[in-house]
């Protein structure tokens, strides 16, 4: 169990930069930078691909690559779009708790494929998770939306927080179900996925928006544009990469109602480099709401290190 938390704390660590990395860019859309991403990470991966293919066999069946698709669709296309419609049709912080869900979806999700403890042991880290998430961003609540677009966009970012928790509790599913994959294949193959999926996306683009693609701003070596390039480029070699090889360990060593839990470690990193950034001290509220969450994982962790020292 050890090893499995310490891989979800390290994908978590790395998906917390998700937050501070892009405000270091300048002049470039926030579709820009996730398309930046993606593509840097299907790079990388089309890279190792073809190392890996020189070195060695890399073939899997069809059903494996069809699989990769789904998932690649799933966290990208599907998650993302709805992510950015539920940001303009409600607020950052309605959003940021209705995707903040996660970790409970997953535990409960997860639980109910594959039974793992009682549904009972979820409840309180549950609701300890609820209350911490409520408490960070209530401050920013007070933002008004029109009645039928902000449930539009509410119905949006649940659309998102189910594409996301199917494809957590699938995927470690799927890990566990084919042992002979390797982690860094499977993360290589979900990144290779990734980008002809972002490809076919650019070209469509090309052929209906031509005249509104920024093409022009690529076309001359600039500081911003160095930037950018570099900060994609992180970003899909830490953050999707590594961070998906990662979290793939950590699906293999952990049960997926735990892992499920740890997910919100991503909030927490997250929070935390922003207040590094910002050269501040978090407000109590925001304090609060975070030993609120690890109040939860501490208790998740121990019921489960609990339930695995019990004799079967």
């Amino acid at each position: 169990m050890f090893k499995g938390v310490a891989f979800a704390l390290g994908a978590c660590c790395i998906w917390g930069l998700i937050f501070v990395i892009p405000q270091f860019i300048e002049g470039f859309s926030f579709i820009e930078i996730v398309l930046g991403r993606y593509f840097f990470y299907g790079f990388i991966s089309a890279f190792f691909l073809l190392k890996a293919k020189l070195k060695r066999s890399f073939s899997f069946p069809l059903s494996i690559w069809a699989r990769a698709f789904l998932f690649s669709f799933l966290t990208t296309i599907g998650y993302y779009t709805c992510v950015v419609l539920s940001l303009h049709y409600t607020t950052p912080a309605i959003c940021a708790l209705v995707l903040g869900i996660s970790p409970i979806s997953i535990a409960f999700y997860g639980n109910w494929k594959q039974r793992e403890c009682s549904f009972k042991t979820l409840i309180f880290p549950s609701c300890l998770i609820l209350l911490g998430l409520f408490v960070i961003n209530a401050p920013h609540f007070k933002e008004s939306v029109s009645p039928s677009i902000y449930i539009e966009g509410l119905a949006l970012g649940f659309m998102a927080l189910i594409a996301w928790t199917y494809y957590a509790v699938a995927n470690a599913h799927f890990l566990k179900l084919h042992k002979e994959m390797a982690s860094s294949d499977w993360a290589t193959i979900l990144g290779f996925t990734t980008l002809l999926l972002v490809a076919f996306v650019g070209i469509f683009c090309a052929i209906f928006f031509k005249e509104q693609l920024p093409i022009q701003k690529y076309l001359t070596i600039t500081p911003a544009l160095t930037t950018f390039l570099i900060a994609t480029a992180t970003l899909g070699l830490l953050c999707s990469w590594v961070g998906t090889f990662f979290w793939n360990k950590a699906s293999l060593y952990l049960p997926i109602s735990l892992a499920g839990q740890l997910v919100i470690f991503e909030t927490i990193f997250g929070l935390i480099f922003i207040c590094l950034l910002d050269k501040r001290i978090p407000p109590k509220m925001e304090c609060f709401g975070i030993a609120l969450l690890l109040g939860a994982i501490v208790y998740g962790i121990h019921k489960f290190h609990q339930s695995s020292q019990k004799p079967t």
